[in-house]
């Protein structure tokens, strides 16, 4: 069952529970007012026959055989009162007058007669010659003894109210179902109208789904609505969509191109030690500098490797565990390891002593390895590179500051693309594939910090990375090493 049809139908279905609401309210309220009227018309009536009895009866006595005094027949005026009857009855139960018009007398109930002989007017309905007729009937008494004379009962045929309430039912059932038909069909063209940009949707996403054209996009419609905020956010979704698959496209295509290079040069030069040891002449010196050019692609090839392992695991969604570490600790383990790949520069750390951050060491130390190894390979022998930790409010503010060329002001944003290699490391011819500085990125992200990079006031990059502090949890334990601070660790020799 369609979309469509399901409005169409639980519309119908709720003007239906409406209509028959409001039908029953407006019978109801009408069969009432009728009968309202019919009891009125009733009580007004008996109290002009009621009025015409009295006047002409004031000395009535009640005997054997009946009042001693005639009674003329009751009448009521045919324009006054039109289609009303009355009759008397004796307070033994048998009949006494009625009006000219009647045939015969009305039937009154014994239950009735009691209830009238206690003094209670009543009011109820009977079939007379197969009509239903509405009787009001009183007890009239004699004046002055108040002797019971005669119960007058005053009638009106129901039969007028009772058609007319047929007429309206057979107006309610007509109107109803017209009703509910021109609700079904306004119903299924408006909500086919209401629909059709999410049918335009479907056949955009079908497209796309076919064809594989994120390119394609929703033309929203001219109104404000929930339906316009759908196309828009379908778009954006298209949008993420396409720059996620070519990110993916440009990731799978410099993957290739990064492996392709120690693969080719793995070949070549097992090929060239094959052919030689084929011909059975072999040089020592060829033999060793083939196996160790094959060694460092080996290394080169491993590194890229877990690099575009971590990465992988990082688009997963996989993220390391935290823990309240001693930060200052592992800004002095990372300076002691690359200390012996400092070479001719100078490399001075500023340790700002003990920081407490919620982290995780190994990630942080891999991610000042990258900075430190970024800054050794771009900066010229002869030249510094600093490292440097501080606390800055409520945060710990790292510092990687090197006297290298630079990263021009238009290519720091780029610089964090997997992949991407700026002009100085083209033109240093620097070993690499790209991807540190994504996967130091990706740390800082998860340790809900920033990473910016900047230029020196003299030159050269400056790469700062914050990483909010560990709450207070009292004073920090004994025990820990001292770093240092201030002091160059390796300087030019």
């Amino acid at each position: 069952m369609s979309v469509r049809f399901r409005i169409a139908l639980l519309t119908t279905a709720l003007m239906a529970v409406l209509l028959v609401a409001v039908g029953a309210g407006v019978y109801l309220t009408l069969q009432r007012s009728l009968s309202s009227e019919v009891n009125a018309r009733l009580a007004e009536a008996w109290t002009r026959v009621a009025r015409q009895v009295r006047e002409q009866s004031r000395a009535v006595r009640v005997g054997p055989d009946g009042p001693s005094f005639p009674f003329p027949p009751p009448d009521l005026d045919p324009v006054t009162f039109p289609g009303l009857y009355s009759q008397l009855t004796l307070p033994d139960g048998s009949f006494y007058l009625n009006s000219p018009q009647l045939e015969d007398y009305i039937p009154l109930p014994a239950s009735v007669l009691e209830r009238n002989l206690r003094g209670e007017p009543v009011y109820y309905t009977v079939h007379f010659h197969g009509a239903p007729v509405r009787v009001l009937s009183v007890l009239l008494v004699a004046y002055p003894t108040e002797e019971p004379v005669v119960t007058l009962q005053v009638a009106e045929p129901l039969t007028p109210m009772y058609q007319t309430l047929s007429k309206l039912r057979l107006l309610l059932a007509v109107c109803g179902g017209m009703g509910l038909v021109a609700t079904a069909v306004g119903a299924y063209v408006l909500a086919g109208r209401s629909l059709r940009p999410l049918t335009r949707i479907t056949h955009t996403a079908q497209h796309i789904g076919d064809e594989g054209d994120l390119s394609r996009r929703i033309d929203p419609p001219p109104t404000r609505d929930e339906v316009r905020q759908l196309a828009e956010t379908f778009n954006e979704m298209l949008d993420r969509l396409e720059e996620a698959f070519s990110a993916e496209r440009r990731f799978v295509s410099d993957a290739s191109h990064e492996l392709r290079t120690p693969l080719t040069a793995l070949r070549g030069n097992a090929e060239i030690l094959l052919r030689q040891i084929d011909a059975e002449r072999w040089d020592p010196a060829d033999l060793r500098d083939g196996l160790a050019d094959i060694r460092d692609e080996a290394e080169r090839m491993g590194r890229l490797v877990e690099n575009l392992l971590t990465l992988a695991r990082a688009d997963v969604g996989w993220r390391p565990d935290l823990e309240v570490i001693h930060l200052d600790q592992v800004v002095a383990d990372a300076a002691r390891v690359v200390a012996p790949l400092a070479g001719e520069h100078i490399f001075r750390v500023h340790n700002a002593g003990e920081i407490d951050v919620v982290g995780n060491a190994d990630q942080l130390k891999q991610l000042l390895l990258i900075l430190l190894d970024n800054a050794f390979t771009y900066t010229p022998p002869g030249g510094e590179v600093e490292l440097s930790l501080h606390r800055r409010d409520d945060a710990a503010e790292i510092i990687v500051r090197d006297t290298g060329p630079g990263i021009p002001p238009e290519q720091r944003q780029r610089i964090f693309d997997r992949f991407y290699r700026g002009d100085a490391a083209r033109a240093n011819g620097a070993a690499g594939a790209g991807l540190g500085l994504a996967i130091a990125r990706w740390i800082v992200d998860c340790h809900n910090g920033a990473i910016r990079i900047d230029g020196g006031e003299t030159g050269g990059t400056v790469v700062t990375v914050t990483v909010p502090l560990a709450p207070a949890t009292g004073s920090s334990p004994d025990g820990r090493p001292a770093a240092a601070t201030g002091q160059p660790i390796a300087a030019a020799g």
